[in-house]
């Protein structure tokens, strides 16, 4: 089911895989508010006050820290901060600092936009375990069109920079959509200059809320574009783009994977944190992961947190399931991005295959054959 390779010598593999056998929680994303600093045009997230309101409210510092206790005392040791932008979250330095002295071992993903004194005091003072950070582009112009801030990538370097100072690994991750694709070489230059690892992200979602309130759909790549540029070095963007007009074509001979006559015995998706991860939302519901936001919620803030541990693995099962489909299906070695969650966000139910990443799949395993295996870009780790 895991298909990951484990070290039994690193006491974090063993940590993990006991947490996975015993279904007990480990880790934790702890979305902390809808508010972003940035307004970016694809944002699955981010909200007004007034947009935000029919979904419920802002959590306080002290009911985080009332749920981070509960969540300790279950067995949760990783936490991952991150909103929206979890830094706009007011009393951030508060529950930062709080959460710290309890024990946990906390992440934060962020814009890295908006830092004020006090909220790097209190990275300075509790140093988190890593850092992820978002590019949205290389230049000002390009920021100013994906997420309305001119400003926004002096500000990130900055940040990065403040984090690399106090020797925190950062990770750098570079969200890309047709208004920045172009600045992939630019991107590509920067993260080395800063000396960071950094990820391709190009599997972009909807709002989960209301796709009106993103232009995430009309924005995001296209499956042709998505395939291109995966098989190309970041100098080549605009080669990618201009290769994807032909590829695009291909798409007339695609169909959808089909479930067999006799369909086989449900296989379980392979995710880490299925057995051993939660997340929590902004307005204090929960679930397995960020990505499966509405499908059987609980109510951690209401129940308690063990109880709501065990709604969500009481469904785990029949939720975190691979389709038929998708077990009959033959592109599975070059299919990076089917999970439970990917589904639901495209489809609205884990139990069928999306069409957006089946073409992506399909053009992707076509593309790399006529690239000769051309090296795909990581996706992100998913624990």
């Amino acid at each position: 089911m895991i298909q990951k390779q484990w070290d039994l010598n690193k006491v974090t593999d063993r940590i993990q895989l006991q947490a996975i056998r015993q279904r007990r929680p480990l880790s934790c994303t702890m979305e902390l508010t809808y508010r972003c600093n940035f307004h970016c045009r694809m944002c699955y997230v981010r909200m007004t006050d007034a947009q935000a309101a029919p979904y419920g409210r802002l959590r306080t510092v002290d009911e985080w820290l009332d749920m981070a206790r509960q969540m300790r005392d279950a067995g949760v040791l990783y936490l991952t901060l991150t909103g929206g932008e979890c830094t706009q979250y007011p009393g951030f330095e508060e529950l930062y600092g709080q959460l710290s002295q309890l024990g946990f071992r906390i992440s934060i993903m962020s814009n890295a936009g908006a830092y004020t004194d006090s909220v790097r005091d209190v990275f300075r003072r509790y140093p988190p375990v890593s850092v992820g950070i978002t590019l949205y582009g290389g230049s000002k112009e390009t920021y100013a069109a994906v997420t309305g801030d001119p400003e926004g990538l002096d500000r990130a370097v900055e940040n990065i920079r403040f984090f690399r100072s106090i020797r925190v690994p950062v990770g750098l991750n570079f969200t890309m959509i047709r208004q920045n694709v172009l600045d992939y070489p630019l991107v590509g230059r920067l993260c080395r200059d800063l000396g960071c690892s950094w990820t391709l992200i190009t599997d972009i979602n909807g709002h989960r809320h209301d796709v009106s309130m993103s232009d995430a759909l009309q924005c995001r790549l296209s499956p042709a574009q998505r395939a291109c540029v995966a098989c190309h070095p970041p100098e080549e963007a605009a080669l990618a783009m201009e290769n994807a007009k032909e590829l695009e074509k291909a798409l007339a001979g695609f169909q959808m994977p089909q479930a067999p006559a006799e369909a086989p015995p449900p296989e379980p998706d392979a995710c880490i944190g299925a057995s051993s991860g939660c997340a929590i939302y902004w307005n204090g519901e929960m679930n397995t992961c960020i990505s499966l936001n509405g499908r059987g919620n609980a109510h951690p803030f209401e129940t308690g947190f063990e109880a709501a541990w065990a709604q969500l693995k009481a469904q785990q099962d029949e939720t975190f399931r691979r389709p038929a489909a998708c077990q009959a299906c033959g592109m599975q070695e070059d299919c990076l991005h089917n999970c439970a969650g990917r589904r639901f966000e495209g489809t609205g139910s884990p139990h069928g295959p999306d069409p957006y990443t089946c073409q992506y799949t399909y053009l992707l395993r076509l593309y790399k054959a006529r690239r000769n295996g051309a090296d795909i870009p990581p996706s992100p780790t998913c624990v």
